[in-house]
């Protein structure tokens, strides 16, 4: 059975319109393919004047790293605003893949859904030290590589259960527009047990979870496509104009805050 993902999380700050709207310089590099089904992308951006970071919804997972904190990115239900404070300085990102937090710390990721928190939550002392460590290297490829290395020493043996991992990967292909009471079928466990893993590996219930991968494709297309918005709605699943609006409004995708409001006001209007 083929378990390669084919999901591309969607960032509009991580475009070329997010970076001009919000100052950002961006790197960003994949993982070596030893890292590549747990790991996204190693990322990282430099402002040249405070500002906000908007994060939408995608199921993801990141550990967040600045010279004076570190964090941990629990799964997202809505638009997150993060403050980018220091100038010109480096702000590094390990950018899981969906579920996948638990190959590296044994932690109840549903704890932290729709927060940001200490990395003290991850209990895995080795990692303490890891800011402090990554801002002794002079250049992003460096941090990469030491991030990479300490993550490779502490993986953990449990990976995700079989079921879960086609499960996910039935969510993708179908870009979220999936039924649990089928999924649960044909992955072969119940509606609630199902439930349950989605919840420790993921931070969201199975329908929560491919309701986020639905709009985050939605999102992505209608950046590829500016301008038929209706038009992806319909094709990915949604009846009619009214309930595309509503699960808009459901992940605060306009509505979170007056920065991520204008900034997606003015990224989804037709350009040219």
């Amino acid at each position: 059975m083929d378990f390669s993902s084919p999901y591309q999380p969607f960032q509009p700050t991580l475009t070329c319109v997010g970076q001009d709207r919000f100052g950002l310089n961006l790197q960003i590099q994949k993982p070596s393919p030893s890292l590549s089904e747990t790991i996204y992308a190693f990322v990282e951006v430099k402002t040249d004047h405070p500002t906000m970071y908007p994060i939408v919804p995608d199921g993801t997972n990141i550990l967040f790293f600045s010279v004076c904190s570190e964090l941990f990115g629990g799964t997202q239900s809505s638009i997150l605003d993060v403050p980018l404070n220091e100038e010109r300085r480096p702000y590094f990102g390990i950018w899981f893949q969906p579920g996948k937090v638990r190959s590296f710390f044994d932690v109840d990721v549903s704890e932290v859904t729709n927060k940001l928190i200490n990395l003290d939550f991850l209990e895995n002392s080795a990692f303490l030290s890891l800011q402090e460590n990554l801002y002794e290297k002079s250049s992003f490829k460096e941090r990469v590589a030491y991030s990479e290395a300490l993550l490779l020493k502490h993986v953990a043996p449990r990976s995700l259960p079989a079921q879960l991992k086609y499960a996910l990967l039935l969510i993708y292909r179908e870009s979220g527009m999936t039924s649990m009471t089928q999924l649960a079928s044909e992955v072969g466990l119940s509606t609630r047990h199902m439930n349950r893993q989605f919840l420790l590996y993921t931070g969201l219930t199975s329908k929560a979870f491919a309701q986020t991968i639905r709009m985050n494709q939605y999102l992505k297309r209608c950046y590829q496509d500016v301008g038929s918005y209706l038009h992806h709605g319909l094709d990915l699943g949604f009846f009619d104009q009214s309930h595309l609006l509503k699960t808009i409004a459901q992940h605060g995708i306009y509505s979170l805050s007056a920065i991520s409001q204008q900034f997606m006001s003015n990224f989804y209007k037709p350009r040219g």
